[in-house]
């Protein structure tokens, strides 16, 4: 790993364990990792995966607390809770991979993710950069609302926030079923209605 992937690494993992650790336990990892040099930090994460303690796994598998806002067969996409702009989110591969071993149903899967945050939460752009962290493989989709990256500064995001994001996100499929599914009926009632006026 370069040094850009070691910072985005432990980015990556501070946020993580910020979510799914108790406050005291999470202050003293954090600090564990802030701490480490770039070999030592590839040490932890393969001990980490030799013990099956992948937090990436145990979000994808919904072991673990998380924003979800779509899936599919092989993939989850979440809420980041550290994020860079609002509606940043990462796309988590169901199995242990790294991110070039992801399948096109993956690559699809995060297109269609970043596209729908197009349409809702109406960014520039949706910035899609794939990331291994621990040899699991993640795509993070950060919306561009001026001139956001990867590298850019990270906020602590508040629940209010995420719940608003993921609802806004969630929503957008629903509406557009509804509305299929009520087209047929005004057709039969106006089929049913020109019935009568042809019998006399």
């Amino acid at each position: 790993m370069n040094s850009q992937d070691v910072e985005q690494v432990k980015r990556q993992l501070l946020n993580n364990i910020e979510s799914n650790f108790p406050k005291d336990k999470a202050d003293i990892l954090k600090r564990q990792i802030m701490s480490m040099n770039d070999e030592q930090l590839e040490n932890f994460l393969e001990k980490s995966n030799q013990s099956n303690e992948c937090i990436f796994c145990s979000i994808a598998a919904g072991k673990a607390e998380s924003s979800k806002i779509a899936e599919s067969d092989s993939a989850v996409a979440v809420l980041e809770i550290n994020p860079i702009s609002k509606g940043h989110a990462i796309v988590i591969s169901r199995e242990h991979i790294p991110v070039n071993s992801f399948s096109s149903e993956i690559k699809n899967f995060a297109k269609e993710v970043a596209q729908n945050m197009k349409d809702k939460l109406k960014p520039k752009d949706v910035e899609i950069a794939g990331l291994d962290i621990g040899g699991h493989g993640v795509i993070n989709l950060i919306p561009i609302y001026n001139n956001e990256n990867l590298k850019s500064k990270r906020y602590k995001a508040e629940k209010s926030e995420l719940k608003e994001v993921s609802n806004i996100l969630k929503e957008q499929e629903k509406p557009e079923k509804k509305k299929a599914e009520k087209k047929p009926k005004p057709e039969k009632i106006s089929q049913k209605s020109w019935l009568p006026k042809r019998i006399p």
